[in-house]
C-alpha cells in the first residue's frame, strides 16, 4: 500500500470524522440535558448547508466569516424555537413521545427545504474551492484541513465554555441533576433552551463545513444518522466519546470507500452500529448502566 495514499486517506477520514463529531456532540448535549435523542439533528445540518450554499454564499455572495456568523445566529434562534415548540409542551410526557415529535419536525423540515430551495442539489465552492496543499506525495484538500482546524478550535471553545463560564457550569449542573438544579434556583427551562441553541449551532457549523465537500440536498440529513452512530460507538452521553466515535467512524468510512468501494461504506458503518448495540451498547467510553433491584 502506498504510504502517501494511506496518509491522504487518513486525513480525509479525520476531516469527515470531525464533522460527525460536531453532529454527535449536538446529540450528546441534548441527551444529557433532557434525556431524549433529537431525531431532527441531521435535518438541522441540512438546513444550515442549504442556508449557506443556496442563500448566503451563492445568492448573496457572503464570505465565509459572515456566513458563519449568520448561520450560527439563525441556528441558535431556530434551536430555541424548536425547544419551545417540540420539547416544552411535551416535557412531562414519555421520552418516546418527545422523540417522535422531533422525528415529525425532521420530516416537516425536509419537505420545507424542497419547497424553499427546490428539489435539485445545490453546490458551492466555498472559500477554498478545490484548492490542494501538497506535502511531498501527499495531496490534501484545503477544505479538509480547514474542517480539522475549525473542529479543533470548536472543541477547545466548548471545553472552556463548560469548564470556565457560569452559564456552562449551570448547563452541566442541569445535565447532571435537573431536579437538584431547580432546587438550587437555576432556571432549568432557560438552560435547556440554551442547550438546544448550542446543539443547533454545532449542527449549523457542521452543515457549513460539509457544503463545499458534497452536493447539498435533503439526503444530507444522513449525516445525522452517522452522528447518532458516533454517539453509540463512543458512548452515549459522553462528550469525549462522541468526539472519538465520530473520528473513528469517519476514518473507517473513508478507508472503506477508498480501498474497497463507496457502495459499501454506509452498509459497513451501520453494521458497526449494530455490532456495538449488540455487544457493547454503552460504547467505547460509556459506563454500563447498573441493574435496578
Amino acid at each position: 500500500m502506498n504510504v502517501a495514499v494511506l496518509v491522504q486517506q487518513l486525513i480525509n477520514g479525520l476531516a469527515m470524522g470531525c464533522i460527525y463529531s460536531l453532529v454527535a456532540l449536538g446529540y450528546t448535549f441534548i441527551w444529557n440535558a433532557v434525556g431524549i435523542v433529537n431525531l431532527a439533528q441531521g435535518d438541522f445540518v441540512t438546513m444550515a448547508a442549504f442556508l449557506y450554499a443556496a442563500t448566503l454564499s451563492n445568492k448573496l455572495g457572503f464570505g465565509l466569516g459572515l456566513s458563519l456568523l449568520g448561520v450560527a445566529a439563525a441556528m441558535s434562534v431556530f434551536g430555541m424555537g424548536a425547544e419551545r415548540v417540540v420539547y416544552s409542551p411535551l416535557k412531562d410526557a414519555h421520552p418516546r413521545a418527545v422523540m417522535l415529535s422531533t422525528l415529525a419536525l425532521g420530516i416537516l423540515l425536509s419537505n420545507m427545504y424542497i419547497i424553499i430551495w427546490g428539489p435539485y442539489p445545490v453546490t458551492t465552492q466555498g472559500p477554498f474551492g478545490q484548492g490542494v496543499i501538497h506535502f511531498g506525495e501527499v495531496s490534501i484538500l484545503k477544505q479538509n484541513l480547514f474542517v480539522i482546524v475549525i473542529t479543533g478550535v470548536l472543541l477547545i471553545l466548548q471545553w472552556l465554555f463548560f469548564r470556565r463560564t457560569t452559564l456552562g457550569k449551570t448547563m452541566r449542573a442541569v445535565a447532571q441533576d435537573r431536579e437538584a438544579a431547580t432546587l438550587m434556583g437555576i432556571d432549568t427551562g432557560r438552560t435547556i433552551a440554551i442547550t438546544f441553541a448550542n446543539s443547533s449551532i454545532l449542527a449549523g457549523i457542521a452543515g457549513i463545513l460539509l457544503a463545499p465537500l458534497f452536493m447539498v440536498s435533503v439526503d444530507l440529513s444522513m449525516v445525522g444518522q452517522k452522528g447518532f452512530a458516533s454517539c453509540v460507538i463512543g458512548g452515549f452521553g459522553s462528550i469525549i466519546g462522541a468526539t472519538v466515535g465520530g473520528i473513528l467512524l469517519g476514518t473507517i468510512e473513508i478507508f472503506v470507500a477508498g480501498f474497497l468501494s463507496s457502495r459499501y461504506k454506509d452498509a459497513i458503518v451501520f453494521l458497526i452500529l449494530i455490532f456495538f448495540l449488540l455487544v457493547r451498547p454503552q460504547g467505547i467510553l460509556g459506563k454500563k448502566a447498573g441493574e435496578s433491584l
